[in-house]
């Protein structure tokens, strides 16, 4: 067998030369080389209305279904479907026949035998279908769409069009499904829509008339404002990261910036023998790992830090916080002990997937580590033999990364370079892990083993800083693995209540634990199994809407199921919403993406590539501190050349400028991209250009505020041209530049600034999280420089009203900016303008309103010094709309003199001392137990309850006499 790297676009374990292809993603992906699936089972048939909904057991390994139709019991049957989930409805279907169904299960390797069949019929439809409703149309440069509601009864629908409002129309599609694109527009028109619903009784009336003005087309004209005055902010350079590069020649090459060694291989790494394993990944066995570099002493991960820094990067590494790493050949599922597996690895009999020959149901439900030494934090007296332990470990990288190292990230107080991920996707362990951890993690796992080992490294590694929890994706962001903890803990969403209560312990220990918050943010597209090549492009080319834009709904299927509580939650709307929950709960922690990508075509076709560069922009504008792309672009695809543009776009490493400036465009955002940097001397400007029509060029008509253009030169990505940068000639700069279709092109402008701002400044926060109904405060500081500055208020939206409360920012002094919130959740803009002419913009995300925390017992008592307080101080939470619960939710009792302690909620965990969480009640009571001082005075106690229902809070006053 060759030598051959892991492969995936979307993917979690290491990237890795090993002697087996090994590719899969962590939340449940499969290999590219290895066996089929097994076929499925637990298909049913429900009938609904003119449909039939089937749904089947999802199948290990597989990354796609073929639903098999016929209308004679045993076939044959035809294909009439692929999902990727386990589940399809069947809309066209006829009333009064009876239908057969088959699923079968694919991956690369191969498809499944049929599943047992099923059967189902429709009854026929006593009347024709009611009138549609909601009819809507949104029109694009060469589409319109047209969603409504679903119609109880109805088989098929008729979309009919017209030049005319009024009509007559004509009849353009019949879809089985409420939705329908136009793509057989013409730019610049407009059309009027109606839809009626059938079925075998008759036809609907036509719904109401919608129309959609069609835009010109991209290629006539686009209005691209920069202005160097406006949303001035420091780009981190740590966005423009990747997992596992080629080679070091590559990371030199290319100027990645930060450098990420992790993935789900490094959970179970042994950095002693340098081996790891592949899990559910590749038949959970043990491999020795190669090397990482193209250098065989890099399959040390401490080597590898040393090669990675000497090649000019920073390394991202992860410290494994599970109890078990590979040993060198084991098997965790070996034919010995169970011979009647699903599977067996086709290079190694001995190793298998771990399920019975039913292919669904585990051989055990017990850990297995017979293929695994222990890891334990450090040496003790009676450790198991071949323990490996994390405190060495950490020592060796502490060594690697060494002293002198200085990488500060924007707009925190973090400068060290002992980067470490705390592990990889712990919220699915049970799924790449499950040998291993067999059980879903539950909430107070995943808090408790993160506060514990994060504290330890700190300890073996003083400069470390700590990035947690390292999170799957999406649904997983909000729910976690056990599907019965949300509901058992206040109703509270799985990262918000899980930085929560980091946040609230890591103010009783006194001290941090979470210095950067990762999440791994792979955007959530459609299936696109019936898609053609050119819409899978488009997808990959728009789908990094997804980061920033509040006006963007997702094209997943998760259309706002994930979450109850978060404010438009069909809006991924993803990293200024998770700002605004980092700011809201724990201040001065920056946002990380440790992965990312969306190559929906493939990492080799130039979409991706596109979509790269577009990545690149968002995470610079939208102030993210680190970045790492999964995989680092390979120097033979288009996507290399993409990250070049950004960080050495010239062969002599210079890079997109620092400070990120206003740039807007009043194209199709799916289309067309523009982001602008400026220098600290404000004499250059790094302006990149995107557009992503394949047809059209975009002539783009330049206006610049702060900053007179003098000389330009062009640095393109083609279609045509896709493995190198092509640098046009400088020339004298012209406002209006015609961009050639499906091109990147960087434009380095040299030039003057009209105003060069004497201090810089930032809102502090610019984006935050807050209940309808109620307010926050931001307090404008000065980044740099002395100046003195006065501000004001600018543009806000509707739906939240701003005031300056306070309006000197100075070098010691900062401002206030009451922000009050209306009772709409949502997101809201705002500007706020400075005496120099600069100007910055927020965002106010608003939640629903908040719960309510009343004070049932212990306040306002009297008591001899030092003795506890007659009546426990008890608070009861009332979730109102806040979209949580009463049970399970974590309080927050502080006291300004003497002592608490919690009352106990099932097993939570005893606080005492001066600040305590207490978990309420099936009646949402929490209590606490106080001591009062040894001298008399009064004591404030404070309340707190969850920020993500609101942080609703009260105080309670009591006197020692």
């Amino acid at each position: 067998m060759n030598t051959i790297r892991f492969s995936r676009t979307r993917c979690n374990h290491l990237l890795l030369l090993v002697t087996i292809l090994i590719a899969s993603c962590g939340g449940g992906g499969s290999p590219s080389v290895g066996s089929a699936p097994a076929a499925p089972v637990g298909l049913t048939a429900t009938v609904g209305n003119s449909q039939i909904a089937l749904s089947w057991s999802a199948a290990s390994g597989a990354t796609s279904y073929a639903v098999g139709r016929s209308t004679t019991s045993g076939g044959p049957y035809s294909s009439i479907a692929t999902p990727s989930a386990p589940s399809y409805t069947d809309t066209a279907v006829t009333s009064g026949t009876p239908y057969y169904y088959v699923v079968s299960a694919s991956n690369s390797s191969g498809a499944s035998p049929n599943s047992s069949q099923v059967s189902a019929t429709i009854s026929a439809p006593a009347s024709a279908p009611a009138t549609p409703t909601g009819l809507t149309a949104t029109p694009g440069s060469t589409q319109v769409a047209l969603t409504w509601n679903a119609v109880s009864g109805a088989a098929t629908y008729t979309v009919s069009r017209s030049i005319i409002s009024g009509g007559p129309y004509t009849s353009i599609a019949t879809p089985s499904a409420p939705s329908y694109i136009d793509t057989a527009v013409t730019s610049a028109a407009t059309y009027f829509y109606v839809v009626s619903a059938s079925n075998s009784s008759g036809v609907s009336p036509n719904s109401a008339q919608v129309s959609a003005p069609v835009p010109a087309a991209i290629g006539t004209a686009v209005n691209v404002n920069i202005d160097t005055l406006t949303n001035r902010h420091n780009i981190s350079p740590y966005i423009y990261g990747g997992a596992g590069p080629k080679d070091a020649a590559s990371i030199t090459d290319s100027g990645i910036a930060l450098v990420r060694w992790g993935g789900n291989a490094a959970s179970t790494y042994n950095w002693k023998l340098f081996t790891y394993n592949a899990d559910a990944d590749w038949y959970f066995e043990d491999f020795s790992l190669g090397p990482q570099l193209n250098n065989a002493a890099d399959s040390d991960s401490v080597q590898f830090v040393r090669d990675v820094q000497a090649a000019g990067s920073t390394v991202l590494t992860t410290m494994s916080m599970m109890n078990w790493v590979a040993q060198a050949q084991g098997a965790s599922f070996p034919a010995a002990t169970w011979p009647g597996q699903c599977k067996f690895d086709p290079y190694n009999s001995n190793a298998g997937n771990g399920e019975k020959s039913d292919c669904s149901t585990p051989v055990t439900a017990t850990a297995q580590t017979n293929a695994y030494y222990p890891l334990l934090d450090q040496p003790g007296t009676s450790d198991p033999p071949n323990s490996i332990y994390r405190s060495q470990w950490a020592s060796a990288l502490s060594s690697a990364f060494g002293s002198s190292s200085h990488c500060p990230i924007p707009y925190s107080t973090l400068t060290s370079c002992h980067l470490y991920d705390m592990d990889n996707e712990i919220d699915i362990w049970n799924g790449t892990h499950r040998d291993i951890h067999p059980n879903p993690s539950g909430y107070e796992e995943l808090r408790d083993v993160y506060l514990k080992e994060a504290n330890q490294l700190k300890n073996w590694d003083p400069a470390a800083v700590r990035l947690g929890p390292v999170s799957c994706c999406w649904w997983f962001y909000w729910n976690g693995a056990n599907g019965s903890d949300k509901g058992t803990h206040g109703g509270v969403d799985f990262l918000p209540w899980w930085l929560n209560e980091i946040y609230w312990r890591d103010q009783i220990a006194g001290n941090r634990s979470l210095d950067v918050f990762d999440i791994h943010a792979y955007p959530d597209g459609p299936n696109t199994a019936s898609w053609t090549t050119a819409q899978v492009q488009a997808l990959a080319t728009r789908i990094y809407r997804d980061y920033w834009d509040a006006t963007y709904t997702t094209e997943s299927g998760f259309n706002g199921s994930a979450t109850s509580i978060q404010p438009n939650p069909s809006v991924p709307f993803r990293i200024p919403r998770f700002r605004a929950i980092l700011n809201a709960v724990y201040p001065g922690t920056p946002l990380a993406m440790s992965e990312w990508s969306a190559a929906f075509a493939g990492e080799s076709d130039f979409s991706t590539a596109l979509g790269d560069a577009d990545a690149y922009g968002v995470l610079g504008r939208e102030r993210v501190g680190l970045a790492s792309r999964w995989g680092a672009p390979d120097p033979a695809n288009p996507n290399y050349q993409a990250l070049k543009l950004y960080t050495n776009y010239d062969g002599s490493h210079h890079s997109f400028n620092t400070i990120s400036v206003s740039a807007t465009h009043n194209a199709d955002p799916a289309l067309f991209s523009v982001y602008s940097a400026t220098n600290a001397a404000g004499n250059s400007m790094t302006v990149m250009v995107l557009n992503k029509d394949p047809i059209n060029s975009a002539t783009a008509y330049f206006n610049f505020n702060g900053f007179t253009p003098a000389q330009v030169r062009s640095y393109t990505l083609s279609q045509s041209s896709p493995a190198s940068i092509v640098a046009g000639a400088p020339q004298a700069w012209s406002p209006s530049i015609t961009v050639a279709p499906y091109t990147a092109t960087l434009f380095l402008i040299a030039g003057s600034s009209t105003t060069v701002p004497a201090a810089e400044w930032d809102l502090n926060p610019d984006t935050i999280m807050v209940p309808a109904g109620g307010h926050v405060i931001l307090h404008p500081q000065l980044i740099s420089g002395s100046s003195s500055l006065t501000i004001s208020m600018g543009a806000f939206d509707s739906g939240i009203t701003p005031t300056v409360t306070g309006t000197t920012v100075s070098g010691s002094q900062t401002g206030a900016v009451l922000i009050a919130a209306g009772n709409l959740p949502g997101f809201y803009h705002f500007d706020v303008k400075a005496s120099d002419g600069t100007l910055q913009g927020g965002w106010i995300v608003v939640g629903n309103s908040p719960a309510t925390l009343a004070k049932t017992a212990g306040d306002g008592q009297s008591a001899l010094a030092g003795t506890v307080l007659p009546v426990n101080i008890s608070v009861t939470l009332s979730p109102a709309q806040s979209g949580g619960v009463k049970a399970g939710a974590s309080v927050f009792f502080t006291t300004s003199e003497g002592s608490l302690q919690n009352l106990q909620v099932g097993s939570e965990q005893v606080f005492t001392g001066s600040k305590v969480i207490a978990v309420t009640n099936s009646s949402g009571t929490a209590s606490v137990r106080m001591t009062l001082p040894a001298t008399a005075g009064t004591s404030q106690v404070s309340v707190e309850g969850p920020y993500a229902l609101g942080h609703p809070a009260v105080a309670f006053t009591e006197t020692a006499h």
